[in-house]
C-alpha cells in the first residue's frame, strides 16, 4: 500500500500545470533560488510558494535556506521511483486492453 500512496501523492502534485512548470524549471538546473522561480512564473509569490509546498509534501522537491531566501531542487530519485512504480501498471495490463478490444 505504501507504493500506492507514493504514486498517488506524486500524481496529485503533478496535477497542476504550474507545478509541472516548476518541475521543468528545476529539472533544467541542479538547483534554483526561490527568487528565480518566482520571476519565471506569471503568478503571485504566495501562489508559487503554495505550489512548492505541495511539491515538497509529495517528496518531489526539496529546499534549503541560503541567506535570506531558499534554494530548491528536485529530490533525487523521486521520478525514478514514480516511473518504476507506474511502469508496473503497463506490465500488468490485461491482453484485452493492450490489444485495443476493451473489457
Amino acid at each position: 500500500m505504501e507504493d500506492d500512496d507514493r504514486v498517488a501523492a506524486i500524481a496529485r502534485a503533478l496535477a497542476h500545470p504550474a507545478r509541472v512548470r516548476i518541475v521543468r524549471l528545476l529539472a533544467a538546473q541542479s538547483e534554483c533560488r526561490g527568487a528565480d522561480v518566482f520571476s519565471e512564473l506569471p503568478l503571485a509569490q504566495s501562489t508559487i510558494s503554495e505550489h512548492l509546498r505541495v511539491l515538497k509534501g509529495a517528496g518531489v522537491v526539496s529546499s534549503r535556506p541560503e541567506g535570506t531566501g531558499m534554494v530548491y531542487c528536485l529530490t533525487s530519485g523521486a521520478f525514478e521511483d514514480f516511473i518504476s512504480l507506474v511502469s508496473g501498471f503497463a506490465a500488468a495490463t490485461p491482453a484485452c486492453v493492450s490489444e485495443g478490444k476493451g473489457c
